[in-house]
């Protein structure tokens, strides 16, 4: 019996010890990408409110270099979307917030 859960044990170790590590890199990369999502929704909560898109554009910029994965992907295309709102002199301000 002994030998039993001392083989079950090893099977325990190996895959905990195989899947850690994917699983501690996924992890890293959804508060990565949580973070990214708050600091572009403050910036651009600051644009609308400065009328200044130089902030978010420059964050846009720098941080469109380190792009990784999909979510990324998906998170830097709604941000250019909202600069090209924020840009626009044709669009009312009530209108852009909306958005």
């Amino acid at each position: 019996m002994s030998e039993w859960v001392t083989a079950f044990a090893e099977i325990a170790a190996v895959c905990i010890a195989l899947f850690l590590p994917i699983y501690d890199k996924k992890q890293e990369k959804r508060k990565k990408t949580r973070n990214m999502k708050a600091i572009f929704k403050f910036l651009i909560k600051k644009a609308l409110e400065e009328k200044d898109t130089s902030n978010l554009e420059s964050c846009f910029k720098i941080s469109y270099l380190i792009i990784d994965s999909n979510d990324d992907k998906q998170i830097y295309s709604l941000v250019q979307h909202a600069i090209e709102i924020l840009n626009n002199q044709n669009m009312p301000e009530d209108k852009k917030r909306k958005y």
